[in-house]
């Protein structure tokens, strides 16, 4: 808390041994406290700060540096009496202290004592360091108090308080009237409460559409609930319509400007929109904020950690879990991640022990302590998301191999009969991820997470798994992705095929080089002035011989191979006679390109043609489009 760094006094003692020993002095105490404290070490902090004290009990600067490392660690009741010591024995002038007993009692949540500690502190040193900080501190104070002095009453309290104060004043009719509306606005807000939690719940799912309505529904009932603006942003943001999230959350500022949520959800909008000089000035205002309740501090923490500020995070979150009394075990999952950050790993194990023992189910906990088995010279590689969720891409892995366990034990009919499933078949595969994804809320939502904000990889994986969903939710995820200006072109060429695929008809509206473009064909890359139906009799049988042997992409790739086969041809396509042994062709080439194992033998008793009639056309498509040139994905 004190500026002053203590000097060593120089009382070094040397034994005979020539062995320089550790000065015994306060000043050498405090200088390795502040070298602990720096490492974020608040025992080790706690320790020599403890001992300076005691070599010179009357400083006051080594009593508030120790009563600040108390707060640190959320002995808040520690630092004031400490504190109170200084102020009233030892230093008087020293009326700092005031408002750090002040920040203290915030967080025990004793407003009125901390209100009472800020006008003293404002009243003795108007002018003083934290003269600043205190008048804002106490105007927050006020605003959650409802008002300086009294306690704030729940709804029901303050309708039977009305209900006494209006029998003095009024008839037994008009107490009645004004105490039924009272009533009425009473449950229409704790109906407008519970609409709000069905939503947050939504989003949770990723259903954001659905989200998005019943938010609406309860903003036009209380256009004055922040939450439900704060929430109603992260929907917008969600499907991708970013000026209207934005909008949203100034609106909120507007109206409270240090509305906490709307502040955070500001700067992470900013930063993936790569508004670094905003993202910088709505930093600089966060790292200033001080929350005084739980939830709070842990909105604020999670933020500072997604933006990289890991030592803050770390700070919040490492409060929270002192104060004691936290049940939820993602909590946990997030101060171990910031402690992973800040190279404290041994720490970072115990929170996910904890955490594991909160909820051993999710398997979350379990995950994350094996990886720290991997720490190598301090350093772990990757570092750990701070989503409370296995990464998607394990959670994949996971799936398909216990999937592939459970198949292996059951039996399923073939065109050869009966089989085991051992045979990594993939149509069965996919029908139980489907299962896992349409039910899963945790997978759901990780999934349109990775779609918007992963890398390249696991945004194809994303989609990958989207194509099973066949939802609304799906439809507008692939929808906000053709719209994303900062998306790949393959990841477009894709999403358009499968909302194809999904039976979405007429144009469909994309952004490609910064325009707004629509288009009617079947696939993006299609720009043909005609479609003839023996061109799509090839690609329909290619692609029910290919259903479920290759995966979304593989099929997406084929039907580019023949758009791109038949424009550089026309208008001089020739006459296509056996369509089943093109739609071989066809097959052939996007299996070799993915080096799987097939031969045109095999294909020519799948498709009833010979394996000379496929490699004629395959020859042919070949000195048409060269392989390499391919808009596919290897």
């Amino acid at each position: 808390m004190a500026d002053n760094k203590p000097q060593s006094t120089g009382t070094d003692l040397v034994s005979t041994a020539k062995i320089v020993a550790f000065p015994v002095d306060g000043a050498a105490y405090a200088e390795r406290g502040m070298k602990a404290l720096e490492r974020l070490r608040y025992d080790k902090a706690l320790t020599y700060f403890r001992k300076a004290v005691q070599c010179e009990p009357n400083n006051p600067i080594h009593q508030c540096n120790l009563a600040g490392v108390l707060a640190e660690s959320g002995q808040f009741e520690e630092s004031n009496q400490i504190l109170e010591h200084v102020i009233y024995h030892v230093e008087p002038e020293m009326t700092d202290c005031f408002y750090y007993m002040a920040n203290n009692c915030a967080y025990l949540e004793e407003f009125e004592q901390a209100e009472a500690l800020l006008r003293q502190y404002l009243k003795q040193d108007p002018y003083g360091a934290y003269a600043e900080e205190a008048e804002e501190m106490l105007h927050m104070l006020m605003n959650d108090m409802s008002h300086s002095n009294q306690p704030v009453l729940s709804k029901a309290e303050r309708l039977k308080g009305k209900k006494a104060q209006l029998s003095e004043s009024f008839s037994s009719k008009e107490m009645e009237d004004d105490v039924v509306e009272e009533q009425e606005n009473l449950d229409s807000e704790n109906e407008s409460e519970i609409s709000h939690e069905r939503a947050r719940a939504l989003l949770e799912e990723g259903k954001f559409t659905e989200a998005e309505r019943m938010l609406l529904e309860v903003l036009e009932q209380d256009p004055d609930y922040l939450a439900a603006w704060n929430n109603l942003a992260l929907a917008y943001y969600y499907m991708g319509r970013f000026d209207e999230a934005v909008s949203t959350l100034e609106n909120v500022l507007e109206r409270d400007s240090g509305n906490l949520h709307a502040l955070c959800n500001l700067v992470i909008f900013e930063k993936h929109a790569g508004n670094d000089a905003r993202v910088a000035d709505l930093v600089q205002v966060l790292s200033k904020t001080e929350p005084f309740h739980q939830e709070h501090a842990f909105k604020l923490a999670t933020t500072m950690g997604s933006l990289g500020e890991h030592s803050e995070a770390y700070r919040h979150l490492k409060r929270i879990i002192v104060k004691g009394a936290v049940s939820d075990a993602s909590v946990y999952h997030y101060a171990a991640v910031a402690a992973c950050h800040v190279n404290r790993f041994d720490e970072a194990g115990r929170w996910w022990a904890t955490c594991r023992r909160l909820d051993n189910e999710s398997g979350v906990a379990a995950y994350y302590i094996e990886q720290l088995q991997q720490v190598v010279d301090g350093k772990l590689e990757p570092m750990p998301s701070y989503h409370y969720r296995i990464p998607y891409e394990e959670e994949r892995r996971r799936q398909e191999q216990q999937l592939k366990r459970q198949m292996n034990t059951l039996p399923f009919k073939s065109s050869e009969g009966l089989q085991p499933v051992g045979q990594d078949d993939t149509a069965a595969l996919e029908t139980a991820w489907e299962q896992q994804l349409k039910t899963d809320p945790l997978v759901r939502s990780s999934l349109f997470w990775a779609l918007r904000f992963g890398e390249t990889g696991t945004k194809l994986q994303a989609l990958q798994a989207i194509h099973l969903l066949h939802d609304e939710e799906a439809k507008e995820a692939l929808h906000n992705l053709l719209l994303d200006p900062a998306q790949e072109l393959y990841l477009k060429q894709v999403a358009f095929y499968m909302l194809r695929k999904m039976g979405v008809e007429g144009p469909i509206q994309f952004e490609l080089k910064g325009e707004e473009l629509s288009q009617s064909n079947n696939h993006l890359a299609n720009h043909l002035p005609e479609w003839k139906e023996v061109w799509q009799k090839v690609l329909t049988a290619t692609e029910s011989h290919m259903q479920g042997r290759y995966n979304i992409f593989m099929l997406h790739d084929v039907e580019t191979m023949w758009i791109e086969f038949l424009t550089q041809l026309y208008p001089d396509v020739p006459r296509l006679q056996k369509a089943e042994a093109w739609s071989a062709a066809l097959e052939y080439r996007v299996a070799k390109l993915y080096q799987c194992d097939v031969t045109l033998e095999q294909l020519a008793e799948r498709y009833g043609t010979s394996s000379a009639t496929i490699s004629k056309h395959v020859k042919r498509m070949d000195e048409v489009c060269e392989m390499d040139t391919m808009n596919v994905t290897q």
